[in-house]
């Protein structure tokens, strides 16, 4: 994999460490022209051997694969732009802003068998796949919560009227695009499609700084609680007629977990510490572009397909 890095931003700089634990040399990577000190001294100290502040020239360039850590609101025009000139696309989350977009990428990507892939950390968690094996110890599954609050650094800068591009709506910044989503990804991959979904936001300078998610699965409910604008316990429960499913912490780490019968037997699922909560996925991303599981890739994006399509009809914005 000959991997091209769109941005310079905090993921970006997050994933560059872990690429290094996971043994991938980043081939290229984009900047900007206002912030070509940071470009270069990012280039620099990982040892990335092309750096471009043109988009245009990065496509020309030899890399095969090009991740988008950029703001939402122009993944798709990024996105797009590579998958035309044959390059394998991973996109940061959310993957796009609307079904129109998620469609026409995906589309693209199967006419020219490229690997499209959103970097969603769930999917490739190992705490999630055995939560989901797990699910069938609970009977008929009744009602869950999931809980991601997190008081945003920018969030302060954002009362003084400051606004970064995680609060933009322009941009598909808010509380349901940035942290609810990982809710609705750990709903959908553990519970598939609901039949209707709803969203309460609160709502500050056009954007929602906290919100509820609701999806309705007929006989069973579950509720997607974010925040950004106030510190949460991020605590999840999934309870059926048999037993509950209880942790604490982010599911984007993929936290230990209990299940709990009704008999009183209580089992502890504990996972073994990796580098980095972004170093499983990009384990299995290397393997499935240099090894073009365009299988793999589909039955991620129909998670994501779902999730875009949810999003698409209940942003607030």
């Amino acid at each position: 994999m000959k991997l091209a890095l769109l941005g310079t931003g905090m993921i970006v700089r997050e994933l560059l460490s872990v690429l290094e634990e996971l043994g991938i040399s980043p081939y290229a990577l984009l900047g900007r022209e206002g912030h070509r000190e940071r470009g270069e001294e990012l280039a620099r100290r990982h040892h990335i051997p092309h750096l471009y502040f043109d988009y245009e020239q990065l496509l020309e360039g030899e890399a095969d694969t090009v991740y988008i850590g950029l703001p939402n609101g122009v993944h798709f025009e990024y996105a797009r732009a590579a998958l035309l000139k044959n390059k394998h696309v991973i996109v940061e989350k959310p993957m796009v802003l609307t079904t129109g977009e998620f469609t026409e990428l995906r589309a693209l990507a199967q006419e020219r068998g490229l690997i499209l892939v959103e970097a969603m950390t769930l999917h490739y968690l190992p705490a999630l796949r055995q939560m989901r094996e797990d699910l069938s110890l609970l009977g008929r599954i009744r009602l869950s919560v999931f809980n991601y609050s997190q008081y945003s650094s920018r969030y302060d800068a954002f009362l003084r009227g400051e606004i970064a591009p995680a609060f933009d709506p322009a941009l598909g910044g808010g509380a349901l695009m940035d942290l609810n989503v990982y809710n609705l990804h750990a709903a959908l991959y553990l519970f598939g499609l609901p039949r209707a979904a709803d969203y309460v936001p609160n709502m500050g300078r056009g954007v929602d700084t906290s919100g509820v998610l609701t999806l309705d699965y007929g006989e069973m409910k579950t509720v997607c609680l974010a925040a950004k604008d106030c510190q949460g316990p991020n605590r999840s429960l999934i309870t059926g007629e048999r037993g509950w499913l209880e942790l604490q912490g982010p599911l984007s780490v993929g936290p230990d977990y209990s299940v709990t019968l009704r008999s009183g037997e209580t089992l502890r699922r504990e996972f073994p510490r990796d580098v980095h909560r972004m170093a499983p996925e990009f384990r299995i991303i290397r393997d499935m572009v240099d090894n073009v599981r365009l299988d793999l890739a589909e039955e991620f994006l129909d998670i994501s397909g779902g999730a875009v399509k949810i999003l698409d009809q209940v942003r607030p914005y």
